[in-house]
């Protein structure tokens, strides 16, 4: 697939053709999309944004076709923004025009933006994805056991943020692009759910983003493991393994015995390579799995739970709740 729709192909047909899209770039367009044209015509931006209850998510695609252009991103309303760069090229930024940030491929980054900003951007294409949210909605996630921790840090940086009319709440640390974001990226991005069921698992998407990169903020526990060639591809087939038997009893006994490897090994090794921990994710994908089973019209609802490892839909239905923060059904009926 390319980015744009067939039917926002010919919208677009004076810009390139679909095939000059790279693929990386691959979904279809998003709700409420413009195409904003700067000044002198020399750089075209897609400006494309999705709601997702406490989020919104944009997505800019910007084509320079001159050396060097300045652009102006400017925020819809004073808010929190969690970027992510999404192409080879980086860009140097100035927030409010003064405190200078260089937006690179392999960084997240958290900023506080109020007013007109300025980012400088290289010739060529370039996508920049990102979340926004209110202080309020990381303020509550600040306020877990986890992170509480943090709490006070993080909230002095936005309040120096707010004061100065904008500021990158992270600096000087930098947080690095994992392949779990991407995951979380492209989840967001392929979501064809009924339109109410897509703000709810957006959110939750978000979410889980947001809190990734509060861990990542979290003073680093050195204690990891090697990981061999060998040792990556045998915690790849566990992950495989959990997808195709997800309807089973899972537990970390069972699968060490299935693969003849130490609870050392599976416990730190997946974290290590997924950024979750494997009770986590055989948790996540029951329940990413029952979002594809409830988009099936004709799947009966009863059978749900048996698909996904639950004893009843009672206990299905719950986790759902908890997980997605609405009913099971929502998924179902437009």
């Amino acid at each position: 697939m390319y980015l744009f729709s067939a039917g926002s192909i010919e919208f677009f047909r004076e810009i390139y053709s679909p095939s000059d899209v790279p693929k990386r770039f691959c979904g279809t367009i998003m709700q409420h999309s413009a195409k904003v044209v700067h000044g002198d015509a020399q750089k075209i931006i897609f400006l494309q944004r999705l709601a997702a209850g406490l989020f919104e998510v944009f997505e800019h695609q910007v084509i320079c076709e001159t050396t060097e252009k300045e652009i102006l991103p400017t925020p819809l309303k004073p808010s929190l923004h969690l970027h992510i760069s999404l192409d080879n090229n980086d860009v140097d930024a100035y927030v409010n025009g003064t405190d200078s940030v260089e937006l690179k491929r392999d960084e997240v980054n958290l900023f506080y933006l109020e007013e007109i900003n300025v980012a400088i951007i290289p010739k060529g294409k370039h996508c920049f994805f990102h979340i926004s949210f209110s202080n309020d909605t990381l303020f509550r996630i600040l306020k877990q056991p986890a992170f509480e921790s943090e709490f006070d840090r993080i909230r002095k940086s936005v309040r120096n943020a707010e004061k100065n009319m904008g500021g990158m709440i992270n600096a000087p640390g930098q947080v690095p692009l994992d392949a779990y974001y991407m995951m979380l990226v492209q989840q967001i991005r392929h979501c064809r759910f009924n339109e109410i069921a897509s703000i709810y698992y957006r959110e939750k998407k978000c979410m889980m983003m947001l809190e990734h990169f509060i861990r990542q903020m979290l003073p680093r526990k050195e204690n990891t493991i090697r990981l061999t060639s060998s040792k990556v591809i045998i915690l790849d087939l566990v992950k495989e393994y959990i997808k195709g038997h997800i309807h089973q009893s899972l537990t970390t006994k069972k699968l060490c015995q299935q693969f003849n490897i130490t609870r050392n090994f599976l416990e730190k090794g997946f974290y290590q390579l997924n950024r979750i921990s494997v009770n986590q994710f055989i948790h996540y994908y029951r329940l990413e799995y029952a979002t594809k089973l409830l988009s099936i019209e004709d799947m009966p609802l009863n059978n749900i739970p048996r698909l996904t490892g639950y004893r009843n839909y009672r206990s299905f239905a719950a986790a759902f709740r908890r997980y997605f923060n609405c009913d099971p059904e929502l998924f179902r009926h437009p």
